[in-house]
């Protein structure tokens, strides 16, 4: 004969662990992968540096990269780890700060989540050489 208050336990246990898997990986499962931290493409048929920094709300450095961009080229960044697990738990404001071929520079800042993203467009306009913005329907 089996203890019922071990089973019980047992039981509980089994239910919290399902419950925690279902919130952790479930919304992975419906929506998919997290997006890139950004995103960013030269328009242009020249060649660009651009230099990405991000930080934190409290201003603290999370990212500070420099990127060869070749015409029609794509790069991403990953998002850090806190925003992966749980799932929206770690939601947190953001100033990203681009500089284009050490000359051109613009900020933006906004609410970075498992799937917000921020893309920056270089164009060749003289009064909009670099689009920072987030895609919508994200």
């Amino acid at each position: 004969m089996k203890n019922p208050k071990r089973i019980a336990l047992i039981s509980a246990f089994i239910l919290v662990l399902l419950l925690a898997v279902l919130f952790t990986v479930g919304p992975y499962l419906i929506v998919g992968p997290p997006s890139p931290l950004f995103t960013a493409i030269n328009c242009e048929t020249e060649v660009h540096e651009l230099r990405v920094e991000a930080f934190d709300s409290g201003n603290d450095s999370v990212l500070d990269e420099t990127y060869e961009l070749t015409p029609l080229k794509r790069i991403s960044h990953p998002k850090p780890f806190r925003f992966r697990v749980p799932p929206g738990i770690g939601d947190e404001d953001y100033t990203f700060k681009v500089t284009l071929d050490g000359m051109i520079t613009e900020t933006y800042s906004t609410k970075v989540s498992t799937w917000s993203n921020v893309e920056i467009v270089v164009y060749g306009e003289e009064d909009q050489p670099i689009l920072i913005s987030e895609p919508r329907g994200h």
